[in-house]
């Protein structure tokens, strides 16, 4: 506003018509900006920011469409809004006034509201809840704010000036910064029985599963019925975090525990050299596959999937009938039902000598949540909520949230029909299965910060020697270091003795002793970190409590995390500038090792 106000009153002095032209068009655009803005937040209950920049236009209309965003009526009351706008600001310009009124009223508008906050002007909102937070906030003032940090960090030189300390020499290597000795512990030997064969590995990650509704404990409650029972012949972990508040850094995270780069792994225009369950297994004698029942070019997932040469990738192109495709949106489906993805590993996959890995996606819990069968599932929810002993603010939470809980259901009754098939098969006694979810879902209202990571991580086979449920602090980042571990110690697989990883492994997690661990909300978003008991988020501390609540604090751990967290962005920032994970020579003498063998 301060420079529009400006710009108003220099224009005056060369044209009053055009100076009246940008007033006009300035607040038409800004009206409907934010009218755009608010449509995209009621939509998908996130703050649109400089994310949406790093989506192609393909996939944006694909996003557009499939939440109904573009419906007729949302077109209609844009165009509405346009002219509702532009006509009274048409009439006053018709007006005489002084000019200098005008240009002294923006400027001033423009001072005070960068002074001052919204949160103040509205008296403050909860921190601890982050959809009121969110609700409140100015989506214009987020929008602008998040694509000028953005723009700011594309181009560190602009504040190199101000910066006089070299912030990069502190970090050990500079020129691999996340380059360490792999000393992982078999964390998850103690629990399996000993077996000949080595077993097979697939990895179910669930769209959209948080914590929230598929836990007893969950502010929802649980609406997993099956996958409550399989937590109870699992290893469970109800402490968990995923790597990020949307689908694009949960492959690289969970099969390799690697770095954010700047918009994600995958979004890097060449993918650097680097270590991952693909591409380990692989040169072990695994096959390897990929299955989702969407565009596998989304998010860039099939560039990770070329780059690792896997043997199988399943996605839209690779179905037909009889599989069914989600319903439509808009004239937009997101994909194939996670009951035929699930089913086309099965009918892929055939029983053989070789142990496989496999990466399963989901994608019925996704924006809109339209499914198949829609009328057997809602009476499941009715069902649900009668049996449930939720209490009255879980019921309403569940209620206001029925849609979105539905396809959750419909998500769980897959998995059980899933399940209940690989268990005819022989080679199920043999296959180790690692279910999690890859955010929670933001269009179900978060309580805390945390929620958008919190989600349910077990690990499932028939050769456990029994169920257990850790309680320490874990994360995506974890998964693929323990693993590779336990295949290591007990069947003496090659792997790196050289590594990359974030993760500690699932016995330390984001233990105090740890790194910590950083969150990237969006692709522009990197403003989450946790270490120990703690969690800073944006700035603000919160102090985590034995089941993942959190609430704001001012303990002097807020220095210490801001330490760990900058020491990251700064590891990350060397990374993706020098396009480099490891040298050449540890890539390479991995693989001329493995052949050998």
């Amino acid at each position: 506003l301060a420079c529009l106000g400006i710009g108003y009153l220099l224009l005056q002095f060369i044209s009053s018509f055009w100076a009246r032209l940008l007033m006009v068009i300035s607040f038409s655009f800004i009206v409907v900006m934010q009218f755009i803005l608010f449509l995209y937040f009621g939509e998908s209950r996130n703050l649109l920011g400089a994310d949406m920049f790093y989506y192609s236009s393909e996939e944006m209309k694909q996003i557009l469409e499939a939440s109904g965003m573009l419906s007729f009526t949302n077109i209609a009351l844009l165009l509405l809004l346009i002219v509702i706008s532009w006509v009274p600001l048409w009439v006053a310009n018709k007006q005489t006034f002084k000019k200098a009124y005008a240009s002294i009223a923006l400027l001033s508008l423009g001072i005070i509201s960068f002074f001052v906050s919204s949160a103040s002007l509205l008296g403050g909102s909860s921190e601890k809840d982050e959809f009121v937070a969110n609700a409140s906030r100015s989506k214009w003032r987020y929008f602008f704010d998040s694509n000028f940090t953005n723009y700011v960090d594309e181009h560190p030189g602009m504040l190199a000036m101000f910066n006089k300390d070299d912030d990069d020499a502190k970090v050990v290597d500079t020129k691999f910064p996340f380059l360490k000795k792999e000393d992982t512990k078999d964390f998850l030997g103690a629990y399996m029985q000993k077996t000949a064969k080595v077993p097979n590995l697939v990895i179910l990650v669930i769209e959209g599963l948080g914590h929230a509704y598929s836990a007893e404990n969950g502010y929802i409650g649980n609406f997993t019925p099956f996958i409550g029972t399989l937590k109870q012949q699992s290893l469970y972990w109800d402490n968990n975090m995923s790597s990020s508040g949307r689908t694009f850094s949960v492959l690289p995270t969970i099969t390799g525990s690697l770095p954010f780069a700047t918009h994600g792994f995958m979004e890097q225009d060449t993918l650097p050299d680097n270590f991952n369950l693909f591409n380990i297994l692989k040169s072990n004698g695994f096959n390897t596959g990929f299955f989702y029942g969407g565009h596998s070019n989304f998010d860039f997932m099939k560039k990770f999937m070329d780059y690792n040469k896997i043997d199988m990738l399943m996605d839209q192109a690779a179905f037909g009938p009889p599989y069914k495709k989600l319903p439509e949106k808009g004239g937009e489906s997101w994909g194939y039902e996670d009951q035929a993805v699930f089913s086309k590993l099965l009918e892929v996959q055939k029983v053989q000598e070789h142990p496989y890995f496999h990466v399963l996606l989901t994608l019925s819990t996704h924006n809109p949540f339209l499914i198949n069968n829609a009328a057997h599932y809602e009476q499941l929810f009715d069902q649900r909520i009668a049996t449930l002993n939720l209490t009255p603010e879980q019921k309403k939470w569940a209620l206001e949230n029925r849609t979105q809980l539905v396809s959750v259901l419909n998500l769980d009754d897959a998995m059980e029909q899933f399940f209940n098939e690989y268990k005819k098969r022989p080679d199920f006694a043999n296959t180790i299965f690692v279910i999690t979810g890859d955010h929670a879902m933001p269009e179900i209202p978060l309580q805390s910060k945390i929620d958008r990571y919190h989600v349910p991580l077990l690990i499932y086979s028939p050769l456990l020697k029994g169920p257990k449920t850790f309680h320490n602090f874990v994360s995506h980042f974890d998964v693929a270091p323990s693993i590779l571990a336990y295949y290591r110690e007990n069947f003496g697989m090659k792997t790196p003795t050289q590594v990359t990883w974030i993760g500690q492994g699932l016995d330390k997690g984001t233990s105090a002793q740890g790194d910590g661990i950083a969150m990237m909300q969006s692709k522009n978003q990197l403003i989450d970190f946790v270490k120990g008991s703690y969690h800073l988020s944006d700035g603000q501390l919160y102090k985590l409590d034995g089941i993942l609540n959190e609430d704001a604090t001012a303990d002097n751990a807020k220095e210490e995390l801001s330490k760990r967290f900058e020491l990251f962005k700064r590891k990350n920032k060397l990374f993706y500038t020098q396009k480099r994970l490891l040298p050449d020579s540890v890539y390479t003498n991995y693989f001329n090792r493995t052949k050998k063998n």
